[in-house]
């Protein structure tokens, strides 16, 4: 949209606060179904405003960015993200999420003349150039809690929201995370290493609606109760915009945990390898550090540096630990050198630390990382007692 555009726009709308009768004029909550792309795995949520008599339709859209603001990707990986409120008009809104095969479910909400007002006020001061950019925070500071807490300052003044109906399952935010990205299972794998245990805590109600769909099925049970008892449902009238294609699910064997269970495999045909031949393949052991200490400094560098939510807690650096990239030479040299390998003990206490944490149900982990621990014990144990294993001698 060009700025002539939206300089026209911003006073269409700013004469529409002065002069609309406000029967005429309705806000609606958008709900869109999940994409394909990372960034669209959980839906999205906007604000629809549409004035009949000024024929005016636009959505306020809190989920905007731009990938070509500087050192964009960066600031992603550090929490800095910073995103942009925008207005476009309704007609062009749809399309995008008709192309993609993704639903939207309207669901209008009944506000006073009062609230709607309030709310109208509050959307042309968010959209104000100096106002428009908010620090993204997925769980709590997002493009579908920013049109909650919004709808809920409006209706503030003049009543308390209630919810009517069941109470949400228990359910963990690692739980809700974890299901729209079901079939995209590297990218479920990815979020499990790098979120640590502050995503184990159950959702409440209120929390849960972080995610659209959760916020949607949270809008049908609402309800505004008024000074004098008197209640209303928050959501007026709900329709379905747009049908969700369903698209066939091209599933791919090469899955997070067939991998893992591969790398044990292969650890162990590593290690019978080493006793037909008496020769020890150092480079396995080079192979598993690599990853072990590397994946251990990504998440020790989120946990100091990262504002993301719920990465400074991360128990499973006990495993995926740093110290490893340390201990690798002295390992491998060691091995070389035939050796006595006391050092292996410290990749043994690491593995025993891991289970302790899982035990104690300080983390929940991802399936995977179980056979990575398994690959990394095995293999400091046979170091520590291959020159026992069948009276053999490994050179």
């Amino acid at each position: 949209m060009n700025i002539i555009r939206r300089i026209v726009l911003f006073c269409l709308l700013g004469l529409s606060m002065a002069y609309t009768a406000r029967a005429e004029a309705t806000f609606s909550v958008l709900t869109c179904s999940p994409g394909d792309e990372a960034y669209a795995l959980y839906g999205h949520t906007a604000l629809r405003y549409r004035d009949t008599a000024k024929d005016i339709d636009v959505v306020f859209n809190y989920g905007c960015f731009d990938f070509s603001t500087p050192n964009f990707g960066w600031r992603f990986v550090l929490g800095e993200t910073d995103y942009l409120v925008g207005c476009i008009d309704f007609e062009n809104f749809l399309p995008e999420y008709e192309l993609r095969g993704s639903g939207v479910v309207e669901q209008a909400i009944d506000l006073s003349d009062e609230e709607a007002r309030s709310l109208f006020r509050t959307l042309l001061v968010n959209i104000r150039p100096e106002n428009r950019v908010y620090r993204y925070r997925y769980l709590d500071n997002n493009c579908t809690t920013k049109v909650r807490d919004k709808l809920l300052e409006a209706v503030a003044a003049n009543g308390t929201v209630v919810y009517k109906g069941d109470a949400p399952v228990d359910k963990t935010y690692r739980d809700a995370l974890n299901l729209p990205s079901f079939d995209h299972p590297w990218y479920t794998f990815g979020i499990n290493l790098l979120l640590g245990a502050g995503v184990d805590e159950l959702l409440t109600r209120e929390t849960s609606q972080f995610l659209p769909l959760s916020y949607m099925d949270a809008l049908d049970g609402m309800y505004i109760v008024a000074a004098d008892g008197t209640e209303r449902k928050f959501v007026r009238e709900k329709s379905v915009m747009l049908e969700e294609v369903q698209k066939p699910v091209v599933r791919n064997n090469f899955t997070p945990f067939n991998a893992s269970l591969l790398l044990l495999l292969a650890t162990f045909i590593a290690m019978l390898c080493e006793l037909r031949s008496r020769r020890t393949y150092w480079g396995v052991d080079v192979l598993l550090m690599s990853v072990q200490g590397l994946a251990g400094a990504l998440l020790l560098f989120m946990a100091l540096f990262s504002e993301h939510p719920a990465v400074d807690v991360n128990w499973l650096i006990v495993l995926l630990n740093p110290l490893a990239l340390v201990l690798m030479p002295i390992y491998v040299c060691r091995i070389r050198k035939h050796k006595s390998m006391t050092v292996a003990w410290v990749q043994v206490a690491f593995v025993a630390l891991f289970v302790l944490t899982a035990l104690f149900g300080l983390q929940v982990y991802p399936a995977p990382i179980y056979f990575c621990a398994a690959a990394l014990l095995v293999r400091s144990l046979f170091h520590i007692y291959k020159d026992r294993i069948c009276d053999l001698n490994i050179v």
